[in-house]
């Protein structure tokens, strides 16, 4: 089977998609906006459950079709409305100011991982012949992405963002690289039980600080 990335335009469209995936990866890197933060991982899990999607058409895999439908409604969706709801608008954060390195630098070192995702993945053979070469240098720059996101910012939320963007580059991988639906589905459960942890974590914490100071909880903005 010859490769989509030339002879296809469902090749054209995952690697277009992986592309948008991974600059909202670095849109989040170089923001210090909370509400933000989750508005990119949110249009980032839309253009995720598109991959799905696609990938779902070039397989003619029925099940992965129904992975698009949950990566939509779950990552798309519902996590984003949730982080917004209640550690956002809740605890109001607004503007992140633990960051560690400025964002100029942060872009810098970012840009810096992807061209070295690009110089040590790029030219390795796939054994899944009808995907694009490029996802797998682009989905390993989203979990680096990710990762450095995690060390520069020090709040929590911040760093539950970037363990979402993580997951978003290894489950892009997933889908597109793994013909193995059963994995894919495992991998998921597992990326999504830790990150409804952490959010559960992040509020508590929140509001322990809240408590801590005597302060209570900010009223709430309008809807």
């Amino acid at each position: 089977m010859q490769s989509l990335a030339v002879v296809s335009s469902g090749g054209l469209l995952l690697t277009l998609v992986a592309v948008l995936i991974l600059l909202c990866a670095l849109a989040c890197l170089g923001s210090k906006l909370f509400d933000r933060y989750l508005r990119y991982y949110g249009l980032q899990s839309i253009l995720l459950a598109v991959a799905a999607g696609t990938a779902a058409y070039l397989d003619h895999e029925p099940a992965l079709w129904v992975l698009c439908a949950l990566t939509l409604c779950l990552k798309g969706i519902a996590i984003p409305y949730a982080a917004r709801r209640f550690l956002v608008r809740r605890l109001g954060l607004k503007r992140d100011t633990g960051v560690t390195v400025g964002l100029s630098v942060s872009l810098i070192i970012g840009a810096g991982l992807c061209a070295f995702a690009y110089l040590l993945l790029g030219s390795q053979p796939l054994a899944h012949g009808v995907i694009s070469v490029s996802i797998i240098p682009i989905s390993t720059s989203v979990i680096l992405l990710g990762a450095l996101m995690m060390v520069v910012r020090r709040h929590m939320v911040a760093q539950l963002v970037g363990w979402l963007i993580m997951e978003n580059g290894a489950f892009l991988a997933a889908v597109t690289l793994t013909a193995s639906f059963p994995f894919i589905v495992e991998a998921g459960i597992f990326f999504d039980v830790i990150a409804g942890v952490l959010i559960m974590l992040a509020m508590a914490t929140g509001l322990a600080e809240q408590m801590a100071t005597g302060g209570g909880l900010p009223a709430r903005a309008p809807e």
